[in-house]
């Protein structure tokens, strides 16, 4: 009995293992493994046009589901931004991008502009950042 034990236990722990490895070692969607220069550029590129088209949607009074669509792509087009360089930054621009988002999202579009141009202002300077690296 004592035996059939130790061998049911390790099979379940041998198991569990096998099961959580897989999971553990997938890579996240949407993430550039080992971007090369020039990916993470035209990324930062990319990146920075979709900002300013953000901005420039805010300021002229698109509709909301589309400058809301503009948010998101915003954001999905940063996180391809794999550098650690301006990994700071990134994350600094994200956090005023979201800042900025959750005004807009709220009404105050004056707030939602103003974060919108510090966001891109920091775009601007991650852009900079990375090209005088």
């Amino acid at each position: 009995m004592g035996l059939l034990k130790k061998v049911s236990l390790a099979l379940f722990v041998s198991v569990a293992m096998l099961a959580t490895a897989s999971t553990a070692m997938a890579k996240p969607a949407g993430k550039i493994e080992n971007a090369t220069p020039a990916e993470t550029a035209i990324a930062i590129d990319e990146t920075l046009a979709q900002s300013k088209a953000t901005l420039a949607a805010i300021t002229d009074g698109t509709d909301k589901e589309t400058v809301m669509a503009m948010f998101k792509t915003t954001k999905q087009l940063a996180k391809k931004i794999e550098s650690t360089v301006t990994y700071m930054l990134r994350e600094k621009s994200l956090g005023k991008l979201s800042k900025a988002r959750t005004a807009y999202n709220h009404g105050d579009l004056k707030e939602a502009e103003a974060q919108m141009i510090e966001a891109d202002e920091s775009f601007e300077l991650l852009s900079k950042t990375y090209n005088n690296f």
